[in-house]
């Protein structure tokens, strides 16, 4: 059986995402919309909100640890260590006690995402200066941006977006384990992931549904960023 072009797979993505959008909107603004799609609407806010600060953070942070400073380069692997250490539940235990509001947890979901993003990016340097035509001006101390911009950051973008694709399954699970644990939700309580602790033992359909969609969200960003990140390494 034949496979769907990536092509095809790229605009069902954009459809399955689009989709999202609309019913993530009306659960935010309807004032009496169902329970799933409110969770598809807390979902969307918390998705929106860790992609935003994890690229525009985890970025920058990434080029300048595979490019820069030796210091920066050692401090990042320290710190990422230290997060795949710690299980991001425990800093829940810490933090709901603390009085930490959900707007305060949403931005510590997008640094963590952040420091990851910056950890692959920073490989994907490295793997990329192996094939550097550049290498010559930079042994002089001279790396132009023109070129830096062009050559080594387009070849990052497509580990990078893949591994943010896995966000929505993220946020998911933290959601469901903090739920479950007592902890409360990492990103709103009223997520799909919080939803399908509370409805296990009640409406299995809804938390089936919500596993769907979380599932068909990673899906499409995976395709998305398969495909785009592809394109701007091939420039």
């Amino acid at each position: 059986m034949k496979m769907p072009s990536p092509t095809f797979q790229a605009r069902l993505a954009q459809l399955l995402l689009g989709a999202w959008l609309v019913l993530g909107l009306s659960g935010l603004f309807a004032p009496r919309a169902p329970s799933l799609l409110v969770g598809l609407g807390h979902d969307l806010l918390a998705l929106i909100a860790v992609l935003v600060i994890a690229l525009v953070i985890g970025v920058p942070l990434g080029a300048l640890a595979g490019s820069g400073p030796r210091w920066l380069d050692t401090t990042l692997a320290f710190v990422t260590d230290w997060i795949a250490a710690v299980p991001v539940v425990l800093l829940l235990a810490f933090l709901r006690p603390a009085g930490v509001s959900h707007f305060g947890g949403l931005l510590l979901l997008g640094l963590l995402r952040a420091l990851e993003v910056g950890w692959v990016v920073r490989s994907a340097l490295l793997r990329a200066a192996r094939l550097d035509t550049t290498w010559a001006a930079r042994s002089l101390g001279y790396m132009p941006l023109a070129v830096f911009l062009s050559q080594r950051l387009p070849a990052a973008a497509r580990p990078a977006l893949a591994h943010l694709a896995l966000t929505p399954v993220w946020t998911f699970l933290l959601d469901s384990i903090g739920s479950a644990g007592g902890l409360g939700a990492a990103s709103s309580p009223r997520s799909l992931g919080a939803q399908v602790v509370t409805s296990a033992h009640g409406d299995g359909g809804r938390a089936a549904l919500a596993v769907l969609a979380v599932v068909s969200a990673t899906w499409a960003l995976h395709r998305l960023g398969n495909h785009y990140g592809l394109r701007l390494a091939r420039k």
